[in-house]
């Protein structure tokens, strides 16, 4: 499964930006345990499954091929969290997975692609290790590029890619989770060689009263707009333009949900589409946003994935379906054994659908 490469300098990799296969050790916190080196026998060898495990707080995007790429997250088993590194392609047509090259574990990553090279950096495990790594798909293999100038390590950024200015915008994130829940409201845009911080006159500031903030954030390219849309829980909408380096604040969602939520560019709607959340036990509301006259409006659909909060959503413009992955009706219940959802749900702008195969 290759990506063909595009003419952009994100595949021009200079000095500054050198390619390779090793393993970056996170950032930690705490001390892990070392891992076990034992090997199992060959009689203990299972055939690979056929599909990704039930799983919330991964990533997910869409590849312009029709294929979904999902990406880390974590489940809750016998009172311990358990952290995925694997990666998988849902293909929309087929309705089938396959699983590529996995990532060291975690979740709360930040994912994004320019369409055929996906990039995904940072995220953290339990609040023992935070990454700060920079990660490119390629010949589906995940190779670290070493950028001598970068974001500190964190979990819970948020990355889209600007297509009009040939960016990938990357918002916010939290250094340390579970402890100062101190968030950063750092923007940064990578051109496919080298990091940059801007400077914008005004900046979001994600909250930190009384929940863990790296769960606040979703960041969209509206490409009708040409601005990446930023959701803060249900409570603020803001836009930035990457030509400018300016962020707006827009109007007010009034979502049900706070935190733990999800959203995608609807290109054949013209709007950001959101839904569920925490807290309480899961939003079940689906909601549109248009940059063009600034609004909100709700839409009521006849089915729904029920109460969902930790999942993550993606446009696919072959099929011109939104779709959501994975998530949890128990946000909330981090000590319990949480029955994360395995399946994926189609949006086709009037009602959700529960996709077979999935």
């Amino acid at each position: 499964m290759k990506w063909a490469p595009r003419a952009t300098a994100l595949f021009v990799i200079l000095t500054a930006c050198t390619v390779s296969n090793t393993t970056e050790a996170p950032t930690t916190l705490t001390s892990p345990s070392p891992p076990s080196t034992s090997v199992p026998s060959t009689s203990s060898i299972v055939p690979p499954p056929a599909a990704p495990q039930g799983r919330r707080g991964h990533s997910m995007i869409a590849l312009d091929d029709g294929r979904l790429l999902v990406v880390g997250g974590q489940s809750i088993a016998a009172n311990s969290q358990v952290w995925f590194g694997d990666s998988w392609l849902f293909l929309t047509a087929s309705t089938t997975w396959h699983q590529l090259d996995s990532l060291p574990q975690r979740g709360q990553l930040a994912l994004a692609t320019d369409g055929t090279a996906p990039l995904a950096f940072g995220g953290y495990t339990g609040g023992t290790a935070v990454y700060g790594d920079l990660r490119r798909l390629e010949d589906g293999e995940w190779l670290r590029l070493d950028v001598a100038s970068r974001p500190s390590a964190r979990a819970g950024a948020v990355m889209t890619y600007d297509a009009e200015s040939r960016l990938f915008v990357l918002f916010g994130g939290d250094e340390a989770p579970f402890d100062a829940r101190l968030p950063t409201n750092e923007t940064w845009t990578f051109d496919g060689v080298q990091w940059r911080q801007q400077s914008p006159p005004l900046s979001p500031r994600p909250k930190s009263e009384g929940h863990p903030t790296l769960f606040e954030l979703a960041l969209v390219y509206d490409s009708a707009a040409d601005r990446s849309i930023l959701l803060i829980g249900g409570d603020e909408t803001w836009a930035y333009d990457a030509n400018t380096d300016t962020w707006e604040e827009r109007a007010t969602p009034g979502l049900e949900a706070d935190f733990m939520v999800a959203a995608a560019y609807h290109a054949g709607m013209g709007q950001v589409i959101t839904y569920g959340g925490a807290p309480t036990g899961g939003s079940q509301e689906t909601w549109a946003y248009d940059y063009r006259s600034d609004t909100w409006q709700r839409i009521e659909t006849a089915t729904s994935p029920g109460p969902l909060g930790d999942h993550a959503m993606a446009y696919d413009p072959v099929s011109g379906l939104l779709y959501i992955y994975g998530g949890s009706a128990q946000l909330l219940a981090l000590d319990t054994p949480d029955p994360a959802s395995g399946t994926m749900w189609a949006f086709d702008g009037k009602d959700w659908t529960p996709v077979a195969g999935s």
